[in-house]
């Protein structure tokens, strides 16, 4: 198991926001599935992984691609650093007016270890699943009733706020299985061929 990474000292190698690229007329529509693999394969390519250090297979999988989750927290990440996109916007607004703690957001990793600084990052990835949860369900909450502020910049992402939802009740799952169980995002944006 991982040492839980609050904030890196130096910014991970998050994927570009800009590379995620809307799909279908969508807006921010990116792909994934909680981990260990379920026994249905999804109708979109992995590229957002939710794992647990519990060795029972999680039977909560998303209901759609969960890569609008990796598109958010990209653009959440970047806001700390200037980010301008309509999602960086509204996770600043978020954190600054509404004060969500959207600390564990942050806490993903590339699954493509090329150093021993990736390797660092990504066990340092892991973190509580009651905190992830509250996360998500709090981050839910606003997007399905913004208020005035709020509402320009979640509209063409209103898809976020149920793969939330799913996120939240995977880690209620893992959390009521083992009281120390951990959780890990982590996302893969390397074309497989």
């Amino acid at each position: 198991m991982g040492v839980i990474a609050t904030r890196p000292t130096s910014p991970p190698a998050h994927p570009d926001p800009l590379t995620l690229s809307p799909s279908k007329g969508e807006r921010g529509r990116p792909r994934s599935r909680a981990s260990p693999p379920t026994p249905r394969m999804p109708a979109w390519p992995d590229r957002f992984f939710v794992e647990f250090t519990t060795d029972e297979a999680c039977p909560i999988a998303f209901a759609d691609d969960p890569v609008i989750v990796l598109f958010f927290i990209s653009w959440a990440y970047s806001a700390e650093m200037g980010g301008t996109h309509e999602l960086a916007r509204a996770a600043s607004y978020l954190r600054r007016q509404l004060k969500v703690d959207l600390k564990p957001a942050y806490q993903y990793a590339d699954r493509n270890i090329d150093t021993p600084q990736d390797r660092q990052e990504f066990e340092r990835s892991w973190q509580s699943p009651v905190a992830l949860a509250a996360c998500a369900r709090t981050i839910a909450d606003h997007w399905e009733h913004p208020d005035a502020a709020l509402a320009p910049l979640v509209q063409g992402y209103e898809h976020l706020a149920p793969r939330l939802r799913e996120l939240a009740a995977m880690c209620d799952w893992a959390t009521e299985r083992e009281p120390a169980v951990q959780v890990r995002m982590s996302f893969d944006l390397e074309e497989k061929g």
